[in-house]
């Protein structure tokens, strides 16, 4: 199970927010990103990403940035996914 730290709204108008999550879950994620959804770029410590409708950019070594502005998801059905994890 990989634990969500913290969740901060950066931008409201875009509904960006920012997960931490638990040091060396962000392999894990990427994991996730790459079954469930689509990798779309890497660059180095960066990967960037769709899932479903959402906007989803990993940052290592513990950061997951969410936009939602086009999504119908919640972040709560994206945190409930990293949680499974």
């Amino acid at each position: 199970m990989c634990l969500v730290k913290s969740r901060s709204l950066v931008c409201a108008s875009s509904k960006t927010y920012l997960l931490a999550v638990e040091e060396g879950c962000l392999g894990r994620v990427a994991e996730w990103l790459e079954r469930a959804g689509k990798v779309t770029a890497r660059y180095g410590p960066l990967v960037k990403g769709v899932y479903k409708d959402a906007i989803i950019t990993l940052l290592e070594p513990d950061k997951v940035q969410v936009i939602l502005q086009f999504s119908k998801l919640s972040i709560e059905e994206i945190e409930e996914e990293i949680k499974k994890l």
